[in-house]
């Protein structure tokens, strides 16, 4: 039960149940931004294993075009296993942790970096996100200089995912990615999803496609090889971060 919950939870942060979801694309030519606000604390602190007891196909026929968000709906009914065991995700978080795994930091750096390479000017807004990792409230910024933007870069999980009958382990990323008017935040200048490795591919939202490298037989094959567990999600991650920078472009 604990599993379906945290999965209806994201339904939740990803906009509503059977509402079909659709993106708000940036246009940069136009928008006059070139100061971003970053707000921090975007992705956990810590890996998740992730189960579906389904496959993409049947997901997608129940979905019915409504985005990722009826898709972890659907996967929710349709079989995400309940009980997964705590021990799978301390198991790699372990195994992760022998690395000095840092994912936020992985992620924070790869984005960063794709930014300045667009010519952006970035700062960091420390502002508390609640416990459900919820995108945030924002107050406008009367004072704020012409051309900046709030960015909200919403990590709701990474760690390895197992399919339907698949038998392998890989990589995963869901993001979700909203950009507000600094001085008047009602203005959205931005809003998408990225996910990497998505069950079933938004025909809207960004899809990253997995490096099969980085797949694994069983939990007991990530712990074998915790490096190469640790670079498949550090892969994924920077992977995840340069799609979102894409976004702004």
């Amino acid at each position: 039960m604990q599993k379906i919950l945290a999965s209806l939870a994201v339904v939740s942060l990803l906009g509503g149940c059977a509402t079909a979801y659709r993106p708000i694309p940036f246009d940069h030519a136009t928008s006059g931004i070139s100061s971003l606000q970053i707000i921090h604390n975007d992705m956990p602190a810590r890996a998740t294993v992730r189960k579906l007891a389904t496959n993409g196909q049947n997901i997608a026929a129940g979905a019915g075009g409504a985005g990722l968000a009826g898709l972890i709906v659907v996967a929710a009914v349709a079989g995400v296993e309940g009980g997964i065991a705590a021990d799978q995700n301390g198991k790699i978080n372990a195994a992760l942790a022998s690395q000095k795994f840092d994912g936020k930091a992985i992620f924070d750096e790869a984005l960063q970096a794709d930014l300045h390479d667009q010519k952006y000017e970035t700062s960091i807004v420390r502002i508390v996100r609640d416990e459900d990792h919820h995108l945030v409230d924002l107050n406008p910024q009367p004072q704020a200089a012409a051309g900046t933007a709030v960015l909200d870069v919403d990590g709701y999980a990474y760690g390895y995912q197992q399919v339907g009958g698949v038998k392998m382990w890989r990589p995963y990323v869901v993001i979700a990615v909203k950009m507000y008017d600094a001085k008047q935040p009602t203005k959205v200048l931005l809003d998408n999803h990225v996910e990497y490795n998505a069950v079933v591919p938004g025909a809207l939202t960004v899809n990253v496609p997995v490096d099969e490298t980085y797949a694994f037989d069983s939990i007991e094959a990530i712990q074998a090889d915790p490096a190469k567990a640790a670079e498949g999600l550090k892969v994924a991650l920077q992977a995840s971060a340069h799609a979102t920078a894409q976004l702004l472009k």
